[in-house]
């Protein structure tokens, strides 16, 4: 990896001890971020092996998505006139019965590509850290050959993308055919712990995840809880995404979905990330409060199933973490952060009617080191500082879109786009320059995506 001298660029560190730093430069050595400051500064103290001039360039710690599913970019454009439920069974399942198909034949390609090329997009983006939800029991074969999990995890690697490999587990209202034991998936989840967990430099980590509450036995609920406190990992969950999912568990429980999970004593993990949280009770805001979970807010994704405007501006008041995730790209269609911002802002103001809900600076720090804390790893990532890993993005500023630089935050939030993002540096090695990828090769990747394309819509709904 070397050294690394950034020079001359307006770095927004997302610490408030540093704050924004005109004409400032940041020196890299091997992974980490050794010093920030004004350049005329470090021009004095660090000679690095490559010097990056940001003249004209933001300089933002890379953006955090807390919320993906890498293996729907191949249903980009797919069904847009569907609630949830209808969408699943139409899109989603049938794409997964495909990819278990062709695995069990001995081919991965759908699953290995559709994931390179989420990370291709989310490079590109402006993303270096992004929780990868998988469909985690749809991937095992009968046999539970945990070994398909490998192709997700080893498309990251490969384009040297920060992970949080969630692989989710279900075991109820999915289709028969697609259910495995709890016992299976338990012990697959084991076995790529102890191969990943911390894997590639640090780059990959994994954590446990739940479907939903509805999808899911009290005693899956307590095997997968029981695992995170064994092992030390956190959780993540989609929690009241819409009505549906809201009216099941109040006409079988009795109660509201936070409620029925604080009751199994789930929020005892940490961290907790619970993913969409639309249609939350005043009670179950506390709750979440009280235990501490972070929320991942999907703005993009919600509209476009319809499944409701999270309260998210009640839920910061309450002192409750909030990232930003972009859901997968068949509910979004792109995982560009960047407009995922600028959606999560005027989502808020339209729907509470007040103009000053959600400043800009405040949902930059939602994409970023809010995102981070949401995922457990801010201590690591989020922000340019000392001793933080060195996740760093360049922002060009010469496009017309981008001028004049006025406010700058809200310039990144309302007027950049992901394709703005000229440079990635993640863990201290740079992944993307000039736009160009570094790791992999992107034009290959499309390429093979669009051989595959045919054989998806001969079994999917698009």
């Amino acid at each position: 990896m070397g050294s690394i001298l950034i020079k001359h660029g307006l770095v927004l560190s997302m610490n408030e001890r540093i704050g924004t730093i005109s004409d400032g430069a940041v020196y890299i050595e091997g992974d980490e971020i050794v010093d920030v400051g004004k350049t005329s500064t470090l021009l004095q103290k660090y000679r690095g092996e490559t010097v990056i001039d940001a003249s004209n360039m933001v300089v933002l710690p890379g953006l955090v998505n807390t919320h993906v599913h890498f293996y729907q970019s191949v249903l980009r454009g797919s069904c847009d006139t569907a609630p949830l439920v209808d969408w699943c069974n139409k899109t989603l399942f049938p794409l997964c019965r495909l990819m278990l198909e062709e695995s069990l034949e001995g081919c991965h390609d759908i699953l290995y590509y559709s994931n390179l090329l989420s990370c291709v997009e989310l490079i590109k983006s402006g993303t270096t850290t992004a929780s990868n939800m998988d469909i985690f029991p749809l991937l095992l074969s009968p046999e539970g050959d945990y070994v398909l999990c490998r192709h997700p995890i080893r498309a990251a690697i490969e384009s040297g993308l920060r992970e949080v490999y969630a692989p989710h587990m279900a075991d109820m209202w999915i289709p028969d055919d697609l259910i495995r034991p709890r016992e299976l998936m338990i012990d697959s989840l084991k076995r790529l712990y102890e191969e990943f967990h911390e894997s590639a430099d640090g780059r990959v980590r994994l954590m446990v995840s739940l479907s939903t509450p509805f999808n899911c036995s009290q005693e899956m609920i307590q095997e997968a809880l029981d695992f995170s406190m064994r092992y030390g990992i956190g959780m993540q969950i989609h929690l009241s995404e819409t009505m549906y999912e809201v009216e099941l568990i109040r006409k079988k429980y009795n109660v509201y979905p936070a409620e029925y999970l604080d009751k199994l004593g789930l929020f005892s993990a940490r961290p907790f990330v619970a993913v969409h949280c639309v249609w939350l009770t005043d009670n179950e805001m506390e709750l979440l409060r009280k235990h501490g979970v972070g929320v991942s807010y999907n703005p993009e994704s919600n509209m476009k199933l319809a499944s409701g405007v999270p309260p998210v501006a009640r839920l910061l008041k309450m002192g409750i973490k909030i990232g930003i995730g972009t859901d997968g790209a068949a509910s979004n269609d792109n995982l560009d952060m960047f407009e995922e911002m600028r959606s999560a802002a005027l989502l808020q103001k339209s729907s509470t009617g007040d103009p000053s809900t959600l400043s800009a600076e405040e949902v930059l720090r939602m994409a970023t080191i809010d995102g981070a804390r949401v995922l457990g790893i801010d201590k690591d990532v989020g922000s340019i500082e000392h001793g933080k890993k060195a996740d760093i993005i360049l922002v060009n500023l010469k496009a017309p879109h981008l001028q004049p630089v006025n406010n700058v935050y809200r310039l990144i939030v309302y007027c950049a786009r992901g394709s703005d993002v000229d440079t990635s540096i993640i863990n201290g090695e740079i992944v993307m320059r000039n736009r160009q990828l570094l790791k992999i090769d992107e034009g290959e990747i499309i390429g093979r995506i669009n051989q595959l394309a045919g054989r998806i819509k001969k079994v999917v709904e698009l």
